[in-house]
């Protein structure tokens, strides 16, 4: 009696759900799947001199799904291994006053900041900022050899112009909230300490030495953020 409810059970199964209706599940699933796996692949395939062909093939096919569906983002923020968090220390230049007429020294903040921005949802929109701010770098200068380079230059190009213009939105975006004019931004890294300066030198997260101004060119090497040109805030900066 068992087994002939089963067998009816199984032919119930197979009239709701014929054949053709299966293959087509299948083939949405593979899309799917394969929608949602094309940009991991393509980052974890990647180097300092190439990424896998046929993972930037897969990437490129995919990417109107994966665009729409919103699933292209964020694998580098959650991979096993984090890597320096970006910030943007933005620099309040203050214009010579009668009753000042010195050149006053810059005021600078820190994007994010942890005490300014809440609630929480607002402190990591403005963390996403940040990293996708230092994703998006282009030199303004490079190299006399790299200026030599045919498909370089092009590339270089686009992707400076793009550069310049989410800086500049940022920078306007920045003024009309704070009031102020003469905003100018740089890019922070704040590195990670390993386990010896952790163990033998006894470096905290917050140790103003993990900080690094990043420079604006190829030919400027990077420079760690003086201590005294730190805003107050900087030691809440963390991860989300």
């Amino acid at each position: 009696m068992l087994n002939l409810h089963d067998n009816r059970e199984n032919r119930t199964c197979a009239r709701n759900c014929p054949p053709w209706l299966q293959r087509t599940l299948l083939v949405l699933f593979l899309v799917h799947f394969l929608g949602v796996l094309s940009e991991p692949l393509r980052f974890f395939s990647r180097s300092d001199v190439r990424t896998a062909p046929e993972f930037v093939w897969l990437s490129e096919t995919f990417r109107p799904y994966s665009q729409w569906l919103y699933v292209n983002h964020g694998y580098f923020f959650f991979a096993p291994n984090p890597g320096p968090g970006h910030l943007i220390l933005g620099s309040v230049r203050l214009s010579p006053t009668p009753s000042s007429p010195e050149k006053s020294a810059p005021e600078n903040f820190y994007l994010p900041n942890r005490k300014e921005h809440r609630p929480r949802l607002l402190y990591h929109r403005y963390f996403m900022l940040s990293e996708f701010y230092t994703s998006r770098y282009a030199p303004d200068k490079i190299t006399e050899e790299l200026k030599k380079d045919l498909e370089f230059m092009p590339r270089w190009a686009f992707d400076k112009e793009l550069y310049d213009q989410i800086r500049t939105s940022i920078v306007r975006s920045l003024e009309h909230s704070r009031g102020i004019e003469k905003i100018e931004l740089r890019r922070i890294e704040r590195l990670l300490p390993d386990s010896q300066q952790v163990l033998k030198q006894g470096w905290t997260l917050n140790d103003p030495r993990l900080i690094e101004i990043l420079p604006e060119s190829m030919v400027e090497p990077p420079a760690v953020t003086p201590i005294n040109e730190l805003p107050s805030q900087s030691s809440e900066r963390v991860s989300p």
